[in-house]
C-alpha cells in the first residue's frame, strides 16, 4: 500500500469538505469539524476522474494526483477567506467509563478496517458494474474502455452513479490496488462523530451502548468493509436530516442550505434518494408557513432544498450515464407501467415488516435492533407521551424510510425486496439511534445517573472498638 498515496487523499478529502463547512457557516468542536470534514470530502474528491474524461485526458497517477488537487483547491477556496477568526474550543477527554464501549468499537472497526483493505471487492453489484470499469480504466487509461463491448444486457450496475467507479480509479492509482479504503474514512469518521454527539446528548455509558447496539446491527457492519452504495448513502441522508433538525430549530438559513447540500450528496449516491427528499420537503414548508413567511420565500427556500437532489440527479443521469456510459438507458422505462394497481404498494409494506424487519431472516440482517427501538418507542408513548424537537424530527425521517421506501418499491419495479429495499433499511438505523438518544425513558434515566454521579458520596467513620483485657 501506498501510505503517502493514502495521507495525499485523505488531507485532499479533508480540506475539501473543511472547506464546505466554512463556505456554509457550520461550527462544530474539533471532534465533529474533523469528522464531518472527512466524511463531506468523500464525494467532492470523487468528481476528479470525471473531469478528467470529460477534458479527454488520460487518467494516469500524475494527471489523478493533479486533478484532486486542483479540486480539493477549489473546494477548500472559502477556507482562504475567512470570515471570523475560528475559536478552537477544547478536545472533549473521555471518562474512564466511556472506555469499554470506545475500545469495543475500535476493536469492530479494526476488523472491518483489515477486511476493507485485505480483501478484494466481492459484491456483485460492483463486479459487474463500477469495479470492472474503474479497473479496465486502470488498465487502458479511459473510463470509456472495452469493458462496454462485451453483452451487458443481462445487468443495469453499468447505470450507476460514478461516485464508486471514480473513488476506485483514485484509491487504486494512488493507494492500494484494490482502492475501498475511502469506505473505511467515511465508516470511521462517521462513527466518531455519532458517538461525540451522542454523548452530549446524554449521559456517555448510555450513549456507549446505544453505540455498540448500532454498529453490531449484522448487515450495516458488514458493509463497512463491503463496497456497496448503501452505506455511505445511509451516511448522507441521515447528516442530511440532522442538519434539517439544527434548521428547524434555529431558523439559521446557512443549517438549511447545508442540509440540502448533504441531501445532494446522498442523491449523487444513490438517485432514487431524490423521491425521499421530495418526501422531507412536507415538513420543511409546515415550518416555514409556522415562520410565518411570505408565499414567495417558501417557495424559494423550498426549491432551494430541493435544487441540490435536483442538480446532483442531473449530473448523474444526464451527464455521467449519458457521456460515459457507451448504452441507451430510458429512465421512463424503470417506471411502474400499473401505477393504479396501488396493491404493489401495501404488498411491499407488508413483505417488509413481516420477511426483513420482523422475522427470522430479518434478524439474521439486523438482529433485534428495530425491536429494540420499537419497544423503547412504545415505552415513550405509554408512560412519556412528551417528545423533544429531534424525537420528533427523528421519527418522521423513520417514518420517512418505513414508508418511502414500500412507495420505491410500488413506483420502480427494480427496487426489490431482499437487496435494494433491505439496503434502503439501513438509513432506518441511525435515524433510530437519533431517537434513542432523545428517548424520553432514557433521558430519564441519563438523568438519574448524571444525579447519582454528582451526589455526595457518605464515608463511614471509623468504629471504635474497646477491647477490655483481662
Amino acid at each position: 500500500m501506498n501510505f503517502l498515496g493514502l495521507i495525499f487523499v485523505y488531507a485532499a478529502q479533508y480540506f475539501a469538505g473543511k472547506g464546505m463547512l466554512r463556505l456554509f457557516k457550520i461550527k462544530l468542536n474539533p471532534v465533529a469539524h474533523f469528522c464531518i470534514s472527512m466524511i463531506t470530502g468523500v464525494p467532492l474528491v470523487s468528481f476528479a476522474p470525471c473531469i478528467l474524461q470529460l477534458m479527454n485526458l488520460e487518467i494516469v497517477p500524475y494527471t489523478v494526483i493533479v486533478s484532486v488537487s486542483l479540486v480539493s483547491l477549489f473546494f477548500a477556496l472559502p477556507l482562504f477567506f475567512p470570515f471570523r477568526r475560528p475559536v478552537f474550543a477544547r478536545i472533549p477527554v473521555p471518562a474512564l467509563y466511556e472506555w469499554p464501549a470506545i475500545i469495543v468499537c475500535f476493536l469492530l472497526m479494526v476488523i472491518s478496517v483489515w477486511r476493507c483493505f485485505y480483501l478484494p471487492p466481492n459484491a456483485r453489484d460492483m463486479l459487474s458494474g463500477p469495479e470492472l470499469i474503474a479497473e479496465y480504466t486502470v488498465k487502458e487509461k479511459t473510463m470509456i474502455n472495452s469493458v462496454f463491448t462485451i453483452d451487458l444486457q443481462s445487468s443495469n450496475n453499468y447505470f450507476k452513479s460514478p461516485f464508486i467507479t471514480c473513488l476506485q480509479i483514485i484509491y487504486k492509482l494512488l493507494v492500494a490496488p484494490f482502492g475501498q479504503l475511502w469506505l473505511s474514512s467515511i465508516a470511521l469518521s462517521f462513527l466518531a462523530w455519532l458517538y461525540s454527539w451522542a454523548r452530549t446528548r446524554i449521559h456517555p455509558v448510555i450513549a456507549g451502548i446505544l453505540l455498540i447496539l448500532y454498529l453490531i446491527v449484522p448487515d450495516p457492519f458488514s458493509y463497512t468493509f463491503v463496497m456497496l452504495y448503501d452505506y455511505s448513502n445511509m451516511v448522507f441522508f441521515f447528516l442530511g436530516f440532522f442538519y434539517l433538525s439544527g434548521y428547524l430549530k434555529s431558523y439559521k438559513i446557512n443549517e438549511l442550505l447545508f442540509s440540502a447540500f448533504l441531501f445532494g450528496l446522498a442523491t449523487y449516491i444513490r438517485t432514487e434518494t431524490l423521491v425521499l427528499v421530495v418526501f422531507a420537503l412536507p415538513l420543511l414548508v409546515f415550518s416555514l408557513f409556522g415562520q410565518r413567511l411570505k408565499p414567495g420565500k417558501i417557495a424559494l427556500f423550498s426549491v432551494l432544498f430541493v435544487l441540490f437532489s435536483a442538480a446532483f440527479y442531473f449530473l448523474c443521469i444526464d451527464v455521467f450515464v449519458k457521456n460515459f456510459v457507451l448504452l441507451p438507458f430510458d429512465v421512463g422505462g424503470q417506471i411502474n407501467k400499473n401505477l393504479s394497481d396501488v396493491s404493489i404498494f401495501f404488498n411491499r409494506f407488508r413483505d417488509m415488516n413481516m420477511k426483513l424487519m420482523f422475522s427470522n431472516p430479518g434478524i439474521g440482517s439486523f438482529g433485534y435492533y428495530f425491536h429494540i427501538f420499537a419497544v423503547i418507542f412504545l415505552a415513550d408513548l405509554i408512560f412519556v407521551r412528551q417528545y423533544n424537537h429531534e424525537a420528533r424530527i427523528a421519527l418522521y425521517g423513520f417514518a420517512l424510510i418505513y414508508f418511502g421506501l414500500p412507495f420505491l418499491g410500488y413506483l420502480l419495479p427494480p427496487f426489490d425486496l431482499f437487496n435494494t429495499t433491505k439496503r434502503g433499511l439501513f438509513k432506518a438505523i441511525p435515524l433510530a439511534f437519533w431517537y434513542m438518544c432523545n428517548s424520553g425513558i432514557l433521558l430519564k434515566l441519563s438523568a438519574l445517573v448524571y444525579k447519582w454521579e454528582e451526589e455526595p458520596k457518605e464515608i463511614p467513620k471509623p468504629v471504635n472498638i474497646n477491647i477490655k483485657r483481662k
